[in-house]
């Protein structure tokens, strides 16, 4: 039985979720297993050794997280006429999601064998324009993603999964609308995480930052300014102290996919 490695990113839950569920669909023709792309040399060896490579990840304006991006240079090497699986989680487009990724793949050798985009729940606590959903309300959400999941399964079981988001149309679309100008700001949205004064200094934002952003100063969290815009620490401040792109803390927090975040 061929193995498959799945290095991924999940800031939330959303990635994560939907990477398990294709995984179980894919266990009869694969032995899988599953890597937070944070732990770097765990994610280096199973991407040496995996027959099939799947890198998941969300986008934000259209755009990898910085740990996914990073980490497809480290293991390029590794990349060479290796086959490749994307899977990309979004709230609402990203045109041409999964790409952002192939393209950096592609250039190091690997063989994209399929490629697919998941419309997730939203879980951008602080910002009122899109409004928080939990349990119930998100189940129809998460039933057309399992769906899609389901479809895309099959299809890499017959050999025929599509390669979504490579067309000219999608790159444009992707490019022109959402990632051209969010990339002009992302290194001034990595400095913009704020603690508000309510921060009790309970240190679990500390403890679950996947990148080491916060550290605790007089009993407070404290951000170092290297944020990689994932929203986990904005979900689960019991205190809802931690803002990101919003002006006011979340009046409500996305608790995940499962309910656990």
């Amino acid at each position: 039985m061929d193995t498959l490695t799945a290095v991924y990113f999940s800031g939330t839950g959303n990635t994560r979720y939907i990477t398990e569920y294709l995984l179980k669909k894919l266990s009869g023709a694969y032995e899988s297993k599953m890597i937070e792309v944070t732990d770097t040399e765990k994610a280096l060896e199973g991407v040496k050794n995996a027959d099939v490579v799947l890198f998941a990840f969300p986008v934000y304006g259209s755009a990898p997280p910085i740990p996914m991006r990073n980490f497809v240079h480290k293991c390029g090497n590794f990349l060479s006429k290796k086959k490749v699986l994307i899977v990309e989680t979004q709230y609402f487009f990203s045109g041409d999601g999964p790409a952002t990724i192939g393209r950096t793949v592609k250039k190091y050798g690997g063989e994209i064998i399929g490629a697919e985009m998941f419309n997730m729940p939203n879980n951008l606590a602080d910002c009122k324009a899109f409004p928080i959903k939990n349990g119930s309300e998100i189940e129809k959400t998460l039933q057309k993603a399992r769906r899609r999941a389901d479809r895309f399964a099959e299809k890499i079981l017959k050999g025929r999964a599509k390669k979504r988001g490579f067309s000219v149309l999608s790159h444009a679309v992707g490019y022109y609308s959402q990632r051209k100008f969010w990339a002009k700001g992302e290194s001034e949205k990595r400095k913009r995480l704020k603690i508000d004064e309510n921060c009790v200094g309970c240190g679990l934002c500390v403890k679950k930052c996947p990148v080491g952003n916060l550290y605790l100063k007089d009993k407070r969290a404290t951000p170092l300014g290297k944020c990689v815009l994932c929203y986990r620490c904005v979900n689960l401040c019991p205190k809802r102290a931690i803002r990101l792109v919003g002006s006011n803390p979340p009046e409500k927090q996305y608790r995940g996919p499962t309910g656990k975040n």
